[in-house]
């Protein structure tokens, strides 16, 4: 399995990978995981059964590790089957010519389509959408879609419907459950009795996608609320929403969390009253957080957008909202926090929704395509 970073780097798609690598092992199978060395150094980790190989990068390009040697070793190692996490196009062509050279089958898991975050980021994306992707897509045996949004609406993706497949994203619900005890988190960050609004996500430009400039606009405008805006993340753009906050008058009810251990994360899930994802734009391929948040029996409001309502259904296990629309996004935070009887509800069906998607299930339907391509 090749992606673009692993563990204990956090990301959506290093949560995607770790999981169904573990839960692979536990089925029999040998699995090992190729990555850029960030943030540990270069070399071979046994990590819960999963061998992973931690490549040199000797750079940055649109926001991905440069890893010279990465089709070299794809080359030297005795594999049944590659499967390569996008986005990430260096790797996916890197994957793509491994497959060819070793002669084995290639599955390809599409994420989200590639984010134009700069002028110079969509030209890239243009030449990739364009030019890279149509060719390096037709060497992949089969293409996994963790949204059915996406596969319908993938203007890539929509060329390769006969191989690609849904395959919807996991959850540990064993680790994210409602009776994650917490209390000790609430009393050091000295919530007391406010109501927590949680927010999951890098820090990073990168991750503007993610909308938490629209989160804080929005909190700034149910300020009168008895609410606290718990944010778990780091990046370099931490400062930068900090001295948002600041400007707007509400740094005394927004907590900068700053990275925090796999470990813990599932108390910060336990101590939230509900969980917001108030996402921009189709970058945002599915959410993990909203599984996350819905497995420890939280609601979610998201916005409907990217995959977001593949996953999240309107007033069933949360709330969706048109994106970058604060006033909106703050009408419904208001509407939760005010009706403590549709929080619980909303969390009791996101909790049975996240039980038929335990990354147990996900291994399953994986292995299925795999033993398809054998």
């Amino acid at each position: 399995m090749i992606n673009t970073f692993y563990p204990p780097w956090r990301g959506g798609a290093e949560t995607y990978v770790k999981n169904l690598a573990e839960n692979l092992v536990r089925m029999g199978h040998e699995v090992r995981v190729v990555a850029a060395h960030q943030p540990l150094t270069p070399g071979e980790y046994f990590q819960d059964g999963v061998l992973v190989k931690r490549l040199k990068s000797v750079g940055m390009f649109y926001g991905v590790p440069i890893i010279p040697e990465l089709l070299q070793y794809l080359v030297s190692i005795d594999a049944d089957l590659i499967h390569v996490n996008f986005p990430n196009p260096f790797n996916a062509i890197m994957g793509a010519i491994a497959s060819r050279i070793k002669k084995v089958p290639a599955v390809l898991t599409w994420h989200n389509d590639l984010p134009s975050v700069t002028k110079l980021a969509g030209s890239i994306v243009q030449i990739h959408d364009g030019l890279a992707a149509p060719i390096y897509l037709k060497y992949y045996d089969s293409i996994i879609t963790t949204s059915n949004i996406y596969h319908k609406k993938s203007k890539m993706l929509r060329k390769f419907q006969n191989k690609t497949r849904i395959i919807f994203n996991g959850v540990d619900c064993k680790r994210f459950n409602p009776d994650v005890y917490a209390e000790e988190i609430k009393g050091d960050l000295e919530i007391k009795d406010s109501k927590v609004i949680l927010f999951v996500a890098a820090l990073t430009k990168w991750h503007r996608y993610k909308g938490l400039d629209i989160l804080i606009e929005a909190f700034r405008l149910i300020r009168d609320m008895d609410i606290k805006l718990l944010i778990v993340g780091g990046g370099d753009l931490k400062s930068v929403y900090e001295g948002y906050t600041k400007r707007l008058n509400i740094a005394d009810k927004v907590i900068f969390v700053g990275e925090v251990p796999d470990v813990l994360l599932p108390k910060y899930y336990a101590i939230a009253d509900m969980l917001i994802l108030p996402s921009k734009d189709r970058s945002e391929g599915f959410g993990l957080t909203i599984l996350e948040a819905n497995a420890s029996g939280k609601p979610v409001i998201g916005s409907n957008i990217g995959g977001i309502p593949g996953i999240l259904t309107d007033n069933d296990n949360g709330i969706l909202v048109p994106p970058n629309n604060p006033i909106l996004l703050s009408d419904a935070i208001r509407r939760l926090v005010k009706n403590d009887e549709l929080r619980l509800r909303m969390g009791e069906r996101g909790r049975e929704i996240a039980l038929m998607h335990d990354w147990s299930r996900v291994a399953l339907e994986t292995e299925k395509i795999y033993f398809k391509l054998d």
